[in-house]
């Protein structure tokens, strides 16, 4: 295993925790999918509205998912090459003029990440040639090709996210891209700090950040919490080397960079068999990655969080919120339009996160809307 930044995490012997293969994994034909197969300081106070705050008027899910006359309506479109294939199309399209509306500059950013050809470099430094991708990850997500193998997915991540906040705070037009993102990141981080207060319990010192992307969520968990020890673990060998370069590009022109105490370290490797040492974490975050996920993988993301948490850890997953009034009620061009860049939308909509915690054995499950679109899961490790 590699680890970038060399942070004193005690963690298990790879080897013996990660799937392997005998070669290189090829990617399935991605023409159709099968749906089954110097930041602004953050603001202050808690944003924390209510435990499973969702209106009584809306359902558990929205009815373009799961077996609704209207999910398989709309999975047929997905389903459907040439439509596809426009979907796509006009997907990437509307995150463009999204971002640039708001002064996010999508295009310049892309063509000077391509330009570093270092970050190549890096990659070869974090990947782990012998980790085997499991099937569901080897899906045309958010409209690339290849998924979340790919130096486009990677490079576009920053952008992305930034319209993601945006669309989540369109009311305040007059905010930045980077202004959004700091306030739906301050509203969960403050979430889960409210919930360690609440509970008695520290502020966590040893946090994994699992499925970090290029490493936004754990360079802000990192700002949240600057004494901990944070890694970053994910299975995009190519999110990973962005999020190193970021690192590394952090530490030599920011000053406060220098000053925490451990560095992030950045693994490659899956969530559901990490490289964590049992009851070795005080806080293990999902950002917005169960959306992306077949049920029976956040199953196990669950089961593998009580392991390497300690008694008293807290388990928090943030993603898009099931019950929001927002989501559901996406007229159905934006509906099919993100849904057909997302292959796991029908299991992730449809599963009990709060359901599966609590059979695997965390106390205090709750959710907290932290804003009109996204909630924070979060449990006590028994």
């Amino acid at each position: 295993m590699k680890l970038l930044s060399g942070a004193g995490l005690v963690l298990d012997n790879m080897e013996t925790r990660i799937m392997r293969c005998g070669s290189t994994t090829k990617m399935p034909s991605c023409s159709a999918r099968n749906v089954f197969a110097s930041r602004p300081s953050p603001r202050k106070g808690l944003f924390v509205r209510a435990e499973s705050m969702t209106s009584s008027s809306v359902g558990d899910k929205p009815a373009w998912t799961g077996d609704s006359l209207l999910s398989k309506v709309v999975n047929w479109a997905i389903d459907t090459p040439p439509l596809y294939n426009t979907l796509k199309v006009f997907a990437k399209q509307m995150l463009i003029n999204s971002a640039e509306s708001r002064g996010v500059p999508w295009g310049r950013h892309v063509a000077e990440m391509e330009k570093r050809k270092e970050i190549e470099v890096i990659k070869s430094e974090v990947e782990n040639p012998a980790l085997c991708y499991p099937d569901y990850y080897l899906k045309p997500f958010h409209a690339y090709e290849n998924g979340n193998l790919e130096w486009l997915a990677a490079f576009e991540v920053q952008p992305a996210t930034y319209v993601m906040a945006i669309r989540t705070f369109k009311d305040k037009t007059d905010w930045s891209g980077e202004q959004c993102f700091v306030e739906l990141r301050s509203r969960i981080t403050n979430a889960i700090k409210s919930y360690h207060v609440r509970h008695g319990l520290p502020l966590p010192s040893i946090i994994a950040d699992m499925g970090c992307s290029t490493g936004m969520s754990t360079t802000w968990l990192s700002e949240q919490f600057p004494d901990a020890n944070i890694t970053g673990l994910d299975l995009s060998p190519y999110f990973l080397a962005v999020a190193e370069w970021e690192r590394r590009h952090r530490a030599a022109t920011s000053p406060s960079s220098k000053q925490r105490s451990a560095p992030i370290t950045y693994v490659h490797g899956l969530a559901e068999q990490s490289p964590f040492a049992d009851a070795s974490l005080d806080l293990v975050n999902f950002n917005f990655v169960i959306h992306e996920c077949p049920q029976a993988t956040i199953s196990s993301f669950i089961r593998e969080s009580q392991r390497v948490l300690r008694p008293g850890g807290v388990l928090a997953i943030v993603d898009n919120n099931p019950k929001s009034a927002t989501i559901q009620n996406l007229p159905p061009f934006l509906f099919t339009t993100m849904k057909s860049t997302e292959p796991w939308s029908d299991e992730y909509y449809s599963f009990d996160v709060e359901a599966a915690m609590r059979d695997a054995g965390f106390r205090e499950v709750v959710t907290v809307e932290t804003d009109h679109r996204h909630r924070c899961v979060m449990g006590i490790r028994t």
